[in-house]
């Protein structure tokens, strides 16, 4: 052989392998942005079951269905190859624009399928399938490169360890990053994303299929009232007038899904994030002035309630109102916050999500700084902060972060609940509004917990025993840093700012008054047994049944038709 032969081999031989290379790369490239892509949906499927369902029931099946599908996908690779060796990547586009509406659909079921199987039942006939198909995609993308020298086991292994590595790594960082930016543009709203998500997968694709993804960007676009735009507003009013209901205001936000609704029939508004209500106000009628309503009142006495700590005897009624301070965690509509104001009170509200505090000045009249400070952020690193730089800071601390059907656990704990007791001054008095069913254990734990801190407390439920018979309640725990009673003051009339709600809970009716004994925590929770950081375990274990429960209680609140349509 000539040496001209042998180096025009030796050129064609590193053409290949450099062809070879890219190719490779090209197909990692390819597979690691099918499951990608499919990482992303994890999340933004739960985001678009959580109105429906709450988060917390949506995420009862969610991991365990995708470990189940990517095992269905690995197993059944090899033996769908003649199938889809080719069409795999061409169905995901197909399947990410249609989720939107077989969403939509599926939802005018979820009162018979119910928080226990409508998520699951949702997600088997939309994020699944596109999962199922992800991973195939995925594999048939590793196919394409060379793996036999590296024996049979490794060669199929590899892709299978890749991908789920791939997946998982992407769910986690979509699942801490994505909450902070919804709301934020168009593309980062729940309907945004699904549709940015299967344009990306049509640019990849190539898919042959895409005709017949059309009705599905129809529907979604002009029909559907759960998309984010101006006319999707539009038709969901045109939906929830049947019901005789106006939205007024909606967005994606941190916490959830966070809109304003207002009542035609029944003449009321109320702020809603995901299946839970922040709070609501009965507007003013002629009827309701008649009978002496002078402005809108709370929906919830448990609010107003609340204020009830500045009847709390002690030094601190010496003062005027001016000369006091008080803390807010949580803000909901922001009526309590606003009677604080409104009596003068030097206010701070902590609020974790931003659209949350803006609704409450737009739509329910919580005055605007500077009437008040606000601190946009977790009351965690808040309260720790606080407790170190400013010490015994506050006459009065309203704890109040309820939503969904479940506590937030790390707001209960002994550590956070010490942080507020060094935030109080020495005759200062903490509120603190906890919801549970009394049946269940973490009620009992938590109650334990709070008293562990305050030697003394009251506890009192937001509505007497024969006007309710369910177990899941709303309770508000007054306590003081002292071991003495607590005892109210006779209230005057301006305590009330001329509302009737005021007039009936402030301070709480003697008949509304329970004791620790009342809450039996199904018998499992030791007197002594407290909540501590890191052992938040003991509580979320039970998040799954007690939101069940809340959710059926929402059912009965609005039409089911206003839940489904959000």
């Amino acid at each position: 052989m000539s040496l001209d032969s042998k180096s025009s081999q030796a050129e064609k031989s590193t053409s290949e392998s450099t062809v070879s290379e890219t190719k490779a790369w090209k197909s990692i490239g390819l597979a690691v942005l099918f499951l990608t892509l499919a990482a992303i949906l994890s999340p933004v499927s739960q985001y678009n079951l959580s109105p429906i369902y709450g988060s917390i029931p949506s995420a009862i099946y969610h991991q365990r269905g995708i470990r189940l599908v990517s095992l269905l996908a690995f197993m059944t690779r090899k033996p769908l190859t003649k199938v889809f060796r080719f069409e795999a990547r061409q169905i995901l586009p197909v399947i990410a624009f249609n989720l939107s509406p077989i969403q939509y659909f599926l939802c005018d079921f979820s009162s018979d399928l119910g928080p226990n199987w409508g998520p699951l039942a949702t997600e088997c006939l939309t994020y699944y399938p596109l999962l199922f198909f992800a991973y195939l995609a995925a594999g048939y993308a590793f196919d394409d490169i060379y793996l036999s020298d590296s024996g049979s086991v490794l060669a199929e292994g590899i892709p299978a360890l890749v991908t789920y590595a791939v997946f998982t790594i992407v769910q986690k960082v979509a699942n801490e990053v994505l909450p902070k930016l919804m709301g934020t543009t168009d593309f980062f709203t729940r309907s945004g994303l699904q549709l940015l998500v299967a344009s990306i997968y049509a640019i990849l694709s190539k898919s042959q299929l895409l005709l017949i993804a059309v009705p599905g960007i129809l529907h979604t676009m002009f029909a559907n009232p759960h998309y984010t735009s101006a006319n999707g507003t539009k038709r969901l009013n045109n939906t929830l007038s049947a019901y005789n209901y106006t939205i007024l205001d909606r967005r994606d936000s941190l916490t959830g899904y966070v809109s304003v609704l207002e009542s035609s029939n029944d003449m009321f508004r109320i702020m809603r994030c995901d299946h839970s209500l922040l709070g609501g106000e009965w507007l003013m009628t002629p009827k309701r002035a008649a009978h002496g309503q002078t402005k809108r009142e709370t929906v919830y006495s448990v609010f107003t309630m609340l204020e009830a700590v500045r009847l709390v005897e002690g030094p601190q009624q010496q003062k005027p109102d001016s000369d006091k301070n008080a803390l807010f965690i949580g803000l909901g509509i922001g009526t309590s916050p606003t009677a604080f104001i409104n009596h003068g009170i030097n206010t701070t509200i902590v609020e974790l999500d931003p659209t949350i505090y803006s609704y409450a000045m737009k739509y329910f009249d919580l005055p605007p700084p500077p009437q008040h400070h606000a601190a946009i952020m977790d009351a965690i690193p808040f309260v720790a902060t606080t407790a170190e730089s400013q010490p015994a800071s506050y006459d009065f601390i309203i704890h109040d972060v309820f939503t969904g059907g479940a506590e937030p656990t790390a707001l209960f704990t002994l550590e956070f609940l010490k942080g507020l007791h060094k935030l109080l001054k020495d005759d200062g008095v903490v509120a603190i509004n906890y919801a549970g069913d009394i049946t269940m254990p973490p009620s009992r734990l938590i109650l334990n917990t709070i008293h562990t801190v305050f030697p003394s407390c009251k506890i009192y439920r937001d509505t007497r025993p024969e006007e309710s018979t369910t177990t899941f309640l709303n309770m508000v725990v007054f306590c003081i840093k002292s071991s003495g009673p607590i005892k109210f003051r006779k209230p005057v009339a301006k305590d009330w700012l001329g509302s009737l709600s005021r007039k009936e809970f402030v301070p709480p009716p003697k008949e509304l008054e329970m004791n620790l004994g009342d809450v039996s925590g199904g018998g499992t929770v030791k007197e002594d047994e407290v909540l501590t950081k890191g052992s938040e375990r003991k509580v979320e274990k039970f998040h799954p049944e007690a939101a069940k429960r809340h959710w059926a209680i929402m059912r009965t609140v609005l039409p089911a038709g206003v839940w489904e349509n959000w």
